[in-house]
């Protein structure tokens, strides 16, 4: 396909961006995925490919979303059915998938660091290659973006970074960054002044140089233009800014990485893209198109899901909201994906988004905590490890009453490995100071919720994406008590212990076990940290000789690790624990029930070991 770019008229490129459009439509329409990114991109990476020499020349993609057109016109146009499938291609650059896949990526932010990284490793071995990131607007608010900056005018020779500037990020773009990208140079104050200066030259008499006076000209309206426009900015990092041009124009694309291939020097270039370009229900709505589940092509209307956490926090919070006159909310750029809009729209003075700066985000939750304020941080897990060191120092350290509502948290399926929110229980129950629970339904959540608000230290509470038990109770709930449940209570002396979701998988292994006789109890923690003392009162009362943990977290350091270890300082002797959860792995991309199932997430997995200890018993 790469071949067939580079032999192509501006015509024939323009049929292709058709052509991969309609395929990312469709594909995305049956699989979802982030769909509104990628085609805002198709004309950029088209003329990428035809300028530069893949893959020796590299690009590096910012967060990953943006990289649909790319996949398709590299080396996967006949697997892209299989996109965010098990076994499919990745919804994100992965260096195993292919070899124009030059760096993983799927947190924000990263790709001005790895391009630098990757362009000092190949002047290292003398490899004369153009390095290449792409990165956009919502990402270069981010911190490791600015800290990546700062290292350019040493060195980036022989880079181009691409600012993709579709004046969206995941959600509305936030902070004084987002509103200068957003500055056009095409309104009626520029384009009158640009229209004067010609008809000047144009009246001048022939012995004028004109030319020399039109080059004067061009030069100081660049500088005006550099005046008016980021480019101050940049230029102040070592780039030689250029821009902003439109990303949807193939051949001014071509001609500007034409001209800017042979440049030595670092390179910024600014374009202009519309987020879900050629997609009219993507256009009128990127949010919404962001990130997507499958959808009707000639309505965009989504298959109906199954209620969530999330959906219900959106519900619950404004009540809660409406009682407590010192709560304030803070999303780093996903208001729509972690159930904050509804206070966005109800609580606009109490509602902050920092965009894609998670650990700014925490410490300004430290800062709010500090000044008497109650926040209530909605991050995801995968996102929050970003802001881990925040965490610690920030809030914990200084015990300040932040509570972190950490979604995503277990598999997350279709996004994959860079998304899973599978080591939040490790980090977080490391943190002295920090209460840490998981709820096995909305209603404990929402328990918890109110539990946390009359805290004194910072508290988080862990929760999946995707389907919680339907519940619509949206009123005040009492506070939990620092206690775990039994739920299932037996008379043998087998415990399953279940953290969070995993409440019903144990269940349902327990009534398989216990209809030939009453052998298994089941135990909901509910608090991980601190664990809480009415687990240890029930083993010790019911003589539990057996015991079986199970979390969606990784098994090292997670839930069951803290119970083993607590159980062994209490001098509790001769248990047979087994511990159930993601083994030392990145899980890989798919539906996100068969990833558990994949992962020994399972009810067959606890009935085998429960079954298996029982007979060695």
């Amino acid at each position: 396909m790469i071949e067939k770019i580079k032999n192509s008229n501006i015509k024939e490129l323009k049929i292709i961006a058709s052509d991969v459009r309609n395929q990312i439509i469709e594909t995305v329409s049956k699989n979802g995925g982030h769909i509104a990114p990628s085609l805002g991109t198709v004309e950029m990476t088209i003329a990428l490919l035809k300028v530069f020499n893949l893959p020796k020349d590299k690009i590096i993609w910012d967060v990953g979303h943006q990289t649909y057109a790319f996949k398709i016109l590299t080396d996967r146009k006949h697997e892209f059915n299989t996109l965010r499938q098990y076994k499919g291609i990745s919804g994100f650059p992965k260096i195993s998938e292919s070899k124009f896949d030059t760096f993983g990526t799927g947190h924000g932010g990263t790709s001005i660091s790895a391009m630098l990284g990757i362009k000092e490793a190949l002047q290292k071995k003398q490899e004369l290659s153009k390095v290449i990131s792409i990165i956009g607007d919502g990402a270069m608010t981010n911190g490791l973006a600015f800290e990546a900056m700062n290292h350019i005018r040493e060195m980036g020779q022989n880079t181009i970074t691409i600012l993709n500037d579709n004046e969206m990020s995941i959600s509305t773009s936030v902070g004084s960054l987002s509103k200068w990208f957003s500055r056009q140079l095409t309104g009626p104050t520029y384009s009158f002044l640009r229209s004067e200066i010609k008809e000047i030259v144009a009246k001048l008499p022939a012995f004028f140089h004109a030319d020399k006076i039109i080059e004067i000209i061009r030069k100081a309206l660049n500088s005006s233009k550099t005046l008016l426009t980021p480019g101050i900015l940049f230029e102040g990092f070592g780039f030689q800014y250029v821009g902003p041009i439109d990303g949807h124009n193939i051949e001014e694309l071509i001609e500007t990485l034409e001209d800017l291939k042979q440049n030595p020097e670092p390179v910024l270039l600014h374009i202009h893209t519309t987020k879900g370009k050629g997609y009219k229900p993507s256009e009128e709505n990127p949010r919404k198109f962001h990130g997507i589940g499958p959808f009707n092509i000639k309505t965009g209307e989504t298959k109906k899901s199954s209620p969530s956490f999330t959906n219900y926090l959106s519900k619950y919070l404004p009540n809660l909201f409406r009682r407590n006159n010192s709560l304030v909310a803070i999303t780093a750029a996903m208001p729509d994906g972690t159930g904050l809009f509804s206070i966005e729209q109800e609580f606009p003075e109490k509602f902050y988004d920092v965009g894609m700066s998670e650990g700014h985000g925490v410490t300004f939750a430290a800062g709010l905590a500090a000044g008497g304020l109650k926040p209530i941080v909605a991050i995801y897990s995968t996102f929050l490890q970003r802001a881990l060191d925040s965490i610690i120092h920030d809030v914990a350290l200084q015990n300040l009453p932040v509570i972190f509502l950490v979604d995503r948290a277990g598999i997350v399926g279709d996004d994959g490995p860079t998304h899973h929110g599978i080591f939040d229980i490790t980090f977080l129950r490391m943190v002295p100071n920090l209460t840490l629970l998981a709820p096995r339904n909305e209603i404990e959540m929402a328990k918890m919720i109110e539990f946390a608000i009359k805290q004194n230290n910072p508290v988080a509470i862990r929760y999946p994406r995707g389907s919680g038990e339907g519940s619509r109770v949206y009123k005040r709930v009492a506070p939990i008590k620092h206690s775990g449940e039994l739920l299932i209570d037996s008379d043998g002396e087998t415990l399953i212990i279940s953290i969070g979701i995993m409440a019903k998988k144990a269940i349902e292994s327990a009534k398989i076990i216990n209809q030939t006789k009453e052998e298994v109890s089941v135990f909901d923690l509910k608090f991980i940290k601190p664990i809480p003392q009415n687990l240890f009162e029930t083993i010790e009362k019911k003589k539990i000789k057996r015991i079986l943990t199970i979390e969606e977290n990784v098994v090292s350091g997670g839930a069951g690790s803290a119970i083993f270890e607590t159980l062994l300082k209490k001098g509790f002797k001769n248990l047979e624990i087994v511990q159930i959860g993601i083994e030392d792995k990145f899980p890989t991309h798919g539906e996100q029930n068969f990833i558990r199932e994949k992962e020994g997430l399972s009810i067959k997995n606890i009935v085998k070991n429960i079954e298996r200890m029982l007979n060695n018993a």
